[in-house]
């Protein structure tokens, strides 16, 4: 019987080792994409920081419960993307950069460049047509103001979100109802995402012109920045411009190049999600992005539920520096790192070629350094060099150009 009963045992163990190997969990693979652990967000809103990046307390997004690092989960469709690619290739130059400029050697581990070919942030283009981007029986307004309402329509629903702050005549209070019923300001769009990873994708959203509605909320001319505020106190702060100036949505949006730019507005959504699969949700702000690195998924709060205009603005980020004086005589080989003192909350935009940087432009800090730190690269002089570059991201004006010039012996 003993021998019977040892099999017994032997088999016994080897069924429940079989088990155990099936249970083990896919995200203890050891080849997991390294997008599939690192963008995870509690809740779905858009990340701490300025520009969409987890740098601080709670009430900025770092380490809040509603908060993500700039990437985000699966489930949140305004970032959900292909996992970005983890072996740079080359691609065209970003408007503004001269594609044979011997001055500078990219580091080999540099990430691609973003080749872009809508207008310049300068170039003023078309008014947003009635109902575009709207499918098949779609309608919307041109975007043109109406008159500021003393109240809004009448509604027996529940206040989902209130519009205050020193920038409004007088607070008010919305239902869905309400919202729903502002039909000269019903838009519908598909945006173009970036957040700090990098990756790329798109969301669709069915809602009310911001503009439109903050205009019926009776804003005044001394409006100056708005503050997003979540159900759960999240909240993220943008400037008038950053709002009200022209932005685009890239219908090829990707990690070797976006184009194909058309031009959107922000939006306060009532529904949203991946293209071709719009859901009614809690509602959410959308906007669109200046440039195709502009990291636009902070500015989608999720759960919104206060909108409060204010007159005051926290001014302009400071200036991009450099590792070495400007001015400055150096050997051929010489590393030359771009810097600053928020680098995790804005993006600094470059141009090498002498002219002047915008949204279109490089970007040198491609993602956070603390998700892809190896995508910040130093430039390798061997030539005489002029970078021109200025820091940009959300909350703060863009920061005035400098200009750094070197010698190479």
């Amino acid at each position: 019987m003993r021998p019977l009963r040892r099999l017994f045992i032997f088999a016994l163990a080897l069924l429940i080792l079989l088990f155990c190997t099936a249970c083990v969990p896919e995200s203890l693979n050891p080849d997991a994409s390294p997008s599939d652990e690192v963008t995870g967000n509690a809740s779905g809103n858009g990340g701490g920081g300025a520009n969409g990046f987890t740098t601080g307390p709670p009430q900025n997004g770092g380490g809040h419960d509603n908060a993500q690092g700039g990437a985000t989960s699966p489930t949140d469709p305004a970032t959900t993307t292909e996992p970005p690619t983890q072996t740079p290739q080359e691609s065209p130059p970003a408007t503004g950069t001269s594609p044979g400029l011997p001055s500078v050697t990219p580091d080999p581990s540099a990430p691609p460049s973003t080749s872009p070919s809508p207008p310049t942030s300068t170039s003023p283009p078309p008014s947003p047509s009635p109902g575009e981007p709207g499918g098949p029986g779609e309608t919307g307004g041109s975007g043109e103001p109406g008159g500021p309402s003393p109240t809004p329509p009448p509604d027996d629903g529940p206040v989902i979100l209130t519009i205050t702050g020193s920038g409004v005549n007088s607070e008010t209070t919305w239902t869905l109802g309400q919202l729903q019923a502002l039909s000269d300001g019903y838009r519908l769009y598909t945006f173009s995402t970036t957040n700090n990873w990098p990756t790329f994708s798109h969301i669709d959203g069915r809602g009310v012109s911001l503009r439109y509605l903050l205009q019926q909320a009776g804003m005044t001319g001394s409006a100056a920045s708005f503050k997003f505020t979540a159900t759960d106190g999240y909240y993220f702060t943008l400037t008038y411009d950053q709002l009200f100036s022209i932005q685009y949505s890239y219908s090829n949006h990707s990690s070797s190049g976006s184009s194909g730019a058309t031009v959107v507005e922000p939006i306060i959504a009532w529904e949203w999600g991946k293209p071709g699969g719009m859901n009614p949700e809690d509602i959410r702000s959308l906007v669109g992005q200046r440039g195709p690195m502009d990291v636009n998924t902070a500015a989608s709060v999720r759960n919104l539920c206060q909108i409060e205009v204010l007159t005051t603005s926290a001014g302009a980020w400071a200036s991009p520096g450099a590792s070495i004086a400007d001015g400055a005589s150096v050997p051929a080989g010489t590393e030359l790192h771009l810097t600053h003192g928020n680098m995790d909350s804005l993006c600094i935009y470059y141009t090498l070629d002498g002219s002047e940087p915008d949204y279109n432009s490089a970007v040198y800090n491609y993602s956070a350094s603390y998700f892809q730190p190896h995508l910040i690269v130093p430039f390798i002089l061997t030539e005489d060099t002029t970078i021109k570059a200025f820091a940009a991201g959300f909350g703060k004006d863009p920061s005035p150009v400098v200009s750094f010039t070197f010698i190479v012996s």
